[in-house]
């Protein structure tokens, strides 16, 4: 298995939380391609959760830590420290790089999970049955050859 498809209820959560939870985030550096979340601070709404293009891991924990945000599309890639990155459009730049995981959404209940790590997966699994989202589903190499690798 390579990833994972996750349906989640269109409603303010912390979403990204519950899926990392207990993931060593510091281990990685974050590289965040699509920002759109809608937050609240202090009673005013705003934007972009993440307000960085690149985070170190404790910065991105800090951020899907919020109690609440609604978030409506966004395309994060995890990569070790000290590791090059590069730009991930296909299953095969994926493969090829050293990226170790990625997450995207679309139309706010959509996400797309993968990992090079069985034991991220399973834990993202467990994670996600246990906070009953609507659809967790594996993925094998074979679902998602045709898939893009960057949040439309």
């Amino acid at each position: 298995m390579i990833g994972l498809d996750i349906k989640v209820k269109n409603e303010y959560s912390n979403y990204l939380y519950k899926i990392f939870n207990g993931i060593d985030l510091k281990k990685y550096i974050w590289e965040i391609n699509a920002d759109d979340f809608l937050y609240s601070d202090n009673g005013d709404i705003k934007q972009n959760l993440f307000g960085s293009n690149v985070l170190k891991g404790e910065e991105f924990l800090n951020r899907i830590s919020r109690e609440s945000y609604y978030m409506i599309f966004t395309d994060i890639k995890a990569y070790p420290i000290g590791k090059e990155r590069m730009e991930i459009k296909t299953l095969e730049d994926f493969s090829k790089s050293n990226c170790e995981v990625v997450l995207l959404c679309t139309d706010s209940i959509f996400i797309e999970f993968y990992s090079k790590e069985e034991q991220i997966l399973e834990k993202v699994y467990k994670n996600c049955t246990r906070e009953n989202f609507e659809k967790v589903e594996y993925l094998s190499i074979e679902d998602v050859l045709s898939r893009s690798f960057i949040a439309w």
